[in-house]
């Protein structure tokens, strides 16, 4: 495999039909279902490749688009082989990368694959804090008060901030976080640098998100599928919107979400 798709993984192998490409950001401990929950629902035999975030170089605050998008299309060829791209998904602000990759397919290919997309919407203040919230409850090593503790200092830096103050909420929100990563490891009694490497996995992250506020978005857009939990019904990212009884952590590990996915792949195969 060249050194290309490792800017890919692949996650569910199919057959040679085509390829679904998926964009989400999962290595931070969350709690949601993610789209290899989703793969083992598919019925049909389709073959998923997952984006790799590109490790930040420098200032994660300074990470853009191109250099998030760049990696990825260079490592289309080896990853498609010929086959051609059955959908591009993307959950929350992987929803941003869909789109554009999708873009960049329809200037190469002519035209514009289908682009489903869940729970979709720009990165803000508020999607950071439910993230980090959970980062910080995930953290059960800690007592109860500390945890409290590292909340009550993470909504103050919220309300200190514009809700769209991304980047230096995000900033104190990092350092909070070391923190929190510090205590937990004199908790452990482990060396400080499982804390440096849990931080790093943050600064990915922040850098995702950063990069995907860099990318603009265009009208053909909302040409894509939303398929939406019960919190973010009204998501007003795409014009068709499909929003299921399901909580957010649970979409992407539904039946009834994987088959409205199915549906929408066999449909488009039909159009083509």
């Amino acid at each position: 495999m060249s050194k290309n798709a490792l800017n890919w993984s692949r996650i569910r192998t199919g057959d040679a039909s085509g390829v679904v490409l998926a964009v989400d950001f999962y290595g931070t401990g969350r709690q949601e279902a993610t789209f290899r929950h989703l793969c083992d629902l598919l019925p049909d035999p389709a073959e998923v490749w997952h984006a790799v975030p590109p490790t930040p170089e420098g200032n994660w605050s300074a990470a853009t688009g191109t250099s998030h998008l760049r990696p990825w299309t260079d490592g289309l060829d080896t990853v498609l082989a010929g086959r051609p791209v059955l959908a591009l998904v993307g959950y929350c602000a992987g929803s941003v990368f869909a789109s554009a990759l999708a873009d960049a397919l329809t200037t190469r290919e002519g035209r514009r694959p289908q682009v489903v997309l869940f729970n979709p919407g720009a990165p803000a203040v508020a999607t950071l804090t439910r993230d980090f919230r959970s980062l910080i409850d995930g953290m059960d090593v800690l007592t109860d008060e500390e945890r409290a503790g590292l909340l009550a200092e993470m909504t103050a830096i919220k309300r200190a901030h514009a809700p769209n103050a991304l980047i230096p909420v995000a900033e104190q929100y990092a350092a909070l976080y070391r923190k929190g990563c510090d205590l937990l490891c004199e908790r452990l009694g482990v060396d400080a640098s499982l804390g440096a490497e849990l931080t790093a996995v943050l600064h990915s992250y922040l850098a995702y998100l950063t990069a995907a506020l860099d990318v603009p978005p265009a009208p053909q857009w909302r040409t894509a599928t939303s398929l939406t939990s019960r919190e973010h019904r009204g998501a007003d990212f795409t014009d068709t919107e499909h929003c299921f009884d399901v909580a957010r952590a649970d979409l992407l590990n539904s039946p009834q979400v994987a088959a409205a996915l199915a549906a929408l792949l066999r449909e488009d195969e039909t159009s083509r």
